[in-house]
């Protein structure tokens, strides 16, 4: 199911679980959609299609491979095991600009706009269920007890994104304000709207008790087909173009003070609002219910084709046994697809709150730290960052940070190159991984291209030697 999802909804290559340069530091091109009060250092800027910021992120919230295993793979259930929370998730994400533009008036009005195409998945597990796969059920801790898998699920979610944002000079040379909003358009989801499951081992006979309902949402995938083995999308529109299936808007807003003519504080919130999915929807519940599972007595089998005389074979007998058992499951819990017009149903695209300042004790160098909160489907997650941008005669910037979130720290870099109007920027928010993937709770990278536009300033002229040739050029 998840791959089919990665295939489907995956139509780009991002939980943007952190912030980056691209988030953070104008010449990387989108923090004016990050915070729209920060402006852009170019007069305008445009970024066009796939080059204009590609972005993908993958993101494990429990422990990295190195915590659980050896250099030679060898890997410590035990171990892994004992870094797990109650839940986890892991998280797919991926972004792919379209078209992006925006100019500015000097530093009292900037205007933006930009189209993207956002495909997000997040897989939930608890660690109950890696617990009963080690240790088995006939464990000491594990009979007689009552295990619980409600934090189990599967979200996911693709949509066009177009927004529009504005910031403003407030007070001169002081206060900027910003604000944006996105109007949605869903292309398709997968909402685990409800889940319930429980698992008993009994301790006499140690049969097993699941007993459980579960609730999934879905647009734009037939689940018809898709348990006949058909088309799981089944559109039947040949124009290549994503069904529009859900609408939703979100807002941004955002603020830049400057305290003094080198301390700036600054926060934001981005992304506030949702999808609300009316098109090809389909709904399928599992009531609550119970299965119990008596099991193989194998010595009783053994006494009755003895005194039969037929002795068939043990593994026959238990291939036969496992055979039955899923139509078992399957008739005790039946998923039933509700009568009357399909269903809407709300997700909730990624929300981030973020609070920090910016220093800059010398014109080339500034230095940044900040804290964030970011809220993706059901999760939240809470993170900080740090560090500095140096920037080389307005051509060159390079940026490097620390950051720390879920309890792990990563140190990320990028650069940012422009020569004539064009503009390359590239950044990971974790470069160790790259050269240790082992030790990485995440991977993530980017990569843009854009185009910037701009006059250079006005230089004092003798009016005796003034030709009158204007001032507009390439700066």
């Amino acid at each position: 199911m998840t791959l089919m999802l990665l295939g489907i909804l995956g139509a780009g290559l991002e939980v943007k679980s952190q912030l980056g340069p691209m988030e953070i530091t104008p010449e990387w091109g989108w923090a004016g959609w990050s915070n729209p009060a920060v402006f852009h250092p170019s007069g305008g800027h445009i970024w066009l299609g796939g080059l204009s910021g590609l972005q993908a992120q993958l993101y494990h919230s429990g422990p990295a491979l190195s915590d659980f295993s050896t250099e030679d793979g060898v890997v410590n259930p035990a171990s892994f095991l004992a870094a797990l929370s109650p839940s986890e998730a892991i998280d797919f994400s991926t972004t792919v600009p379209l078209l992006a533009f925006g100019f500015r008036e000097e530093q009292k009005f900037e205007f933006r706009l930009a189209s993207r195409l956002v495909a997000e998945q997040q897989l939930t597990y608890d660690r109950d269920l890696f617990t009963l796969a080690w240790l088995g059920n006939g464990h000491p801790d594990i009979v007689g007890q009552e295990l619980s898998f409600d934090e189990m699920g599967l979200n996911a979610q693709a949509y066009l994104d177009h927004s529009l944002s504005v910031g403003a000079m407030a007070k001169e040379e002081k206060l900027w304000l910003g604000w944006g909003i996105h109007i949605l358009n869903g292309i398709g989801a997968v909402q685990t709207q409800a889940l319930e499951a429980r698992w008993t081992t009994d301790s006499v006979d140690y049969s097993w008790d699941l007993a459980g309902s579960a609730t999934l949402n879905v647009a734009g995938i037939n689940l018809d087909s898709l348990s006949d083995g058909g088309d799981a999308t089944g559109f039947d529109d040949d124009s290549g173009l994503p069904p529009v299936l859900g609408s939703g808007v979100a807002f941004d807003f955002g603020f830049l003070w400057r305290l003094t003519p080198q301390f700036d504080l600054e926060g934001a919130f981005q992304g506030r609002g949702g999808l609300r999915w009316l098109q090809s929807t389909q709904r399928r519940e599992v009531p609550s219910s119970a299965f119990v599972l008596q099991g193989l007595d194998v010595v009783e089998w053994l006494e009755q084709q003895e005194s039969a005389g037929t002795l068939d074979s043990l593994p026959a007998a238990l291939e036969d046994w496992a055979n039955a058992l899923p139509d078992s499951l399957a008739e005790a819990f039946a998923p039933n697809a509700l009568s009357g017009p399909p269903a809407a149903f709300d997700t909730r695209v990624q929300e981030t709150w973020r609070l920090g300042l910016r220093y800059r004790p010398v014109e080339e160098l500034e230095v940044f730290a900040m804290a964030f909160r970011q809220f993706r489907f059901s999760r939240q997650r809470d993170g900080f960052v740090f560090g500095g941008v140096y920037r080389v005669r307005g051509n060159i910037a390079v940026h490097a940070q620390g950051q720390i979130i879920g309890q792990r720290w990563s140190w990320g870099g990028g650069l940012s190159l422009r020569g004539g109007p064009v503009r390359l920027t590239m950044s990971a928010q974790n470069v160790v991984g790259a050269f240790l993937p082992l030790d990485a709770g995440h991977l993530q990278g980017q990569l843009s291209m854009g185009f910037d536009i701009g006059y250079k300033k006005a230089e004092p002229r003798n009016r005796r030697n003034d030709l009158g040739t204007g001032k507009g050029m390439w700066h």
